[in-house]
C-alpha cells in the first residue's frame, strides 16, 4: 500500500502498469469467466454475511460482551464477515466478468492488500483464541491475568497492528483464467518471481506449526472434560476440520504462488480458504447451545413481527370507510 503513496496511484506503480493494453485487452487475453463457480460464491458469500449478522449481534450482547472469549470472537467475526465478502462475493462477481488485474487494477490491488491484511490478522486472532480456551480450563488464574476487562482490547491490538503490517507488502490480486488470488498480475510473465511474497509465506507455515501444537493440549483438556459425550464427538470433529482446512489452504496458497500447480487445486485451495471463513457461523449454530437458542429465538421473533405487520395490514385494508 506504501506504493500507492509513493506513485501517486496503483496504476502508476511500474509493476503493476496496465497501460500495454486496455481493460477489455487484458480480459480477453488472461482472463475467462467464471458463470456458474461465480454464481455459487456469490450465493455462499451472500447466506454466510446473512447468518453472521445476528450471530454478531448476539456477541455484542452486554453479558457476553464482557467474557473475553465473546471479545476474541466478535474480532474474529467481522474478520470473517469482511473476508467472505471479498473471497467470495467480490470473488464471484470478478468470476463471472472474467476479471483480471488490469480490467479493475485499483479496486483488486486494495482489496487483495485487505484480504492478505485481514487473513493474516485472523490467523494471529485464531491462536489468540485457543490460548484463551485453553487457560480458561487449565490456568485460571493465568487467563484473568492476561485476560480480564480491557486487557484483551490490548492482546487484540497486536493482531489489528500484525495484520496491518501486511498490508505494506505483496498483495493478493485477482485473475478469472485460475479463479484465485495471485501475488502475480500476470503483467510481465518473465517477472513473476518478483512479486513473491515471503512474509505471507512465514506467516503461513508458522501458523500450521503453532495451530498444530497449540491444538493438540486444546483437544486433550476438551476430551478430558467432555469424554464420552455426543459434544466431543462433535467438537473433535468440527475442530479437526478447521484445523485442517486452514493448514491446507495457506499451504496450498504459499505453494500456488510459488510454483505452478494444477487448476483444480487451486481451486480446491480458494474454496478452503472460504471455508475457513465461513464455517465458523454454523460452528457457532450447531455447536454453541447459547449462541443457537438466541439465534432462532431473533429469527421467530422477527417471523412473529413480519406476520402480525402482514395481519395488521390485512385487517387495515378490511376496514370500509363509513
Amino acid at each position: 500500500m506504501d506504493d500507492i503513496l509513493i506513485y501517486g496511484g496503483v496504476e502508476n506503480i511500474p509493476m503493476y502498469n496496465c497501460s500495454a493494453r486496455t481493460p477489455e485487452q487484458w480480459s480477453t487475453e488472461t482472463g475467462a469467466s467464471q458463470p456458474i463457480i461465480g454464481s455459487i460464491q456469490i450465493a455462499y458469500g451472500v447466506v454466510v454475511n446473512l447468518l453472521y449478522i445476528p450471530i454478531i449481534i448476539i456477541m455484542l450482547d452486554k453479558d457476553n460482551f464482557k467474557l473475553s472469549c465473546f471479545k476474541i470472537m466478535f474480532q474474529l467475526a467481522i474478520t470473517d464477515f469482511l473476508v467472505i465478502f471479498i473471497n467470495s462475493i467480490l470473488t464471484g462477481i470478478l468470476g463471472i466478468q472474467g476479471a483480471v488485474y488490469c480490467t479493475y487494477p485499483t479496486l483488486i490491488y486494495i482489496t487483495g492488500s485487505v484480504a492478505m491484511s485481514l487473513w493474516c490478522s485472523s490467523c494471529c486472532t485464531s491462536l489468540i483464541l485457543v490460548c484463551n480456551r485453553l487457560l480458561v480450563m487449565s490456568k485460571p488464574h493465568l487467563e484473568s491475568a492476561f485476560f480480564e476487562n480491557k486487557k484483551t482490547f490490548l492482546i487484540l491490538s497486536c493482531s489489528i497492528i500484525y495484520g496491518i503490517c501486511f498490508l505494506f507488502t505483496t498483495p493478493h490480486v485477482y485473475n478469472s483464467k485460475h479463479h484465485a488470488w495471485f501475488f502475480d498480475p500476470m503483467i510481465f510473465p518473465e517477472r513473476s518471481k518478483e512479486y513473491d511474497n515471503l512474509p505471507h509465506a512465514i506467516n503461513n507455515f508458522s501458523i500450521v506449526v503453532l495451530t498444530c501444537i497449540l491444538y493438540i493440549p486444546f483437544y486433550l483438556i476438551v476430551k478430558d472434560n467432555l469424554k464420552g459425550t455426543m459434544t466431543e464427538s462433535r467438537l473433535h470433529s468440527t475442530s479437526v476440520l478447521i484445523c485442517f482446512s486452514s493448514q491446507v489452504a495457506a499451504i496450498i496458497y504459499v505453494i500456488m504462488n510459488l510454483t505452478e500447480v494444477s487448476a483444480g487445486l487451486i481451486l480446491f485451495g480458494h474454496f478452503l480458504w472460504q471455508l475457513v471463513h465461513g464455517a465458523p457461523v454454523f460452528i457457532y449454530i450447531i455447536l454453541n447451545d447459547m449462541i443457537r437458542r438466541r439465534f432462532f429465538k431473533m429469527l421467530r421473533c422477527n417471523k412473529n413481527n413480519s406476520t402480525a405487520v402482514g395481519i395488521s395490514i390485512i385487517n387495515q385494508s378490511n376496514i370500509v370507510p363509513q
